[in-house]
């Protein structure tokens, strides 16, 4: 079995030890970020409800309106056809009768005003109930994504902090050449991309530049190699053979 304390093992342990710590953070702020987008819908939903619940009391009072006019009118018809019958004179029951056909024709747009106007209350009525509904499972999955995240989040932070103290254990084994290099990378560019295995023989694992052979052979030797490219700690795989062709 390969020692643990070789360079190259212990920086194939530490990259895969970064690699988890990348993943249970991207775990974390994955559930953050999934929260507040599910909030941001809750909160766009409560706008549009808000906007169609507005709308709909203005068209219902609207509407309620367009009735009260349609019953007064109905009360002046009654009051000027009881007038009517009280008329004394010929003059007085003629200005009655123009009076009674011009409320009996206001009646009939009274009536079309008020029956438009409660159909564009209704057609409001079932735009609200279908708001209350979005909202509602908005919130609802809000909730479970909360409960979910919150029963969660306590594992992944217990296994940041074992994966954490596992790469500290790792980090001392470095040689202090490769430790200097090592520590800037991970200040600079974190973790997970402060380092990368050489893949094909021949390729940074990372951003699959090609390395030259003359650093793999400095590799070889044990000596800390960065990719040219993007600047990551180089190591090789256990399976590694040099090929100078």
């Amino acid at each position: 079995m390969e020692n643990l304390n070789d360079t190259r093992a212990v920086l194939e342990r530490i990259h895969e030890l970064q690699l988890q710590l990348n993943e249970l953070n991207g775990r974390l702020r994955r559930g953050t970020l999934l929260l507040k987008s599910q909030m941001a819908t809750i909160q766009k939903n409560e706008a549009a409800l808000q906007k169609v619940t507005d709308e709909f009391q203005k068209l219902h009072a609207y509407a309620k309106q367009k009735e009260l006019e349609v019953a007064q009118n109905d009360l002046n018809l009654a009051k000027r056809k009881e007038q009517l019958r009280e008329a004394k004179t010929n003059k007085e029951y003629q200005a009655l009768q123009l009076q009674i056909a011009a409320d009996e024709a206001a009646r009939s747009v009274l009536d079309d005003e008020a029956l438009e106007a409660i159909e564009k209350a209704e057609k409001f009525h079932d735009s609200v109930d279908l708001a209350e509904q979005e909202l509602k499972k908005s919130q609802e999955l809000y909730v479970k994504t909360k409960n979910k995240f919150a029963e969660d989040k306590p594992k992944i932070d217990d296994n940041i902090s074992k994966v954490r103290d596992l790469l500290k254990v790792e980090e001392v084994k470095l040689p202090r050449e490769f430790k200097e290099i090592y520590d800037r990378l991970v200040r600079s560019m974190g973790g997970g991309e402060s380092l990368a295995v050489v893949e094909n023989q021949r390729y940074c694992g990372a951003c699959n530049h090609q390395i030259p052979i003359n650093s793999l052979a400095i590799l070889m030797q044990k000596i800390p190699v960065t990719c040219s490219s993007c600047a990551r700690l180089l190591y090789i795989p256990k399976d590694f053979v040099f090929d100078r062709g």
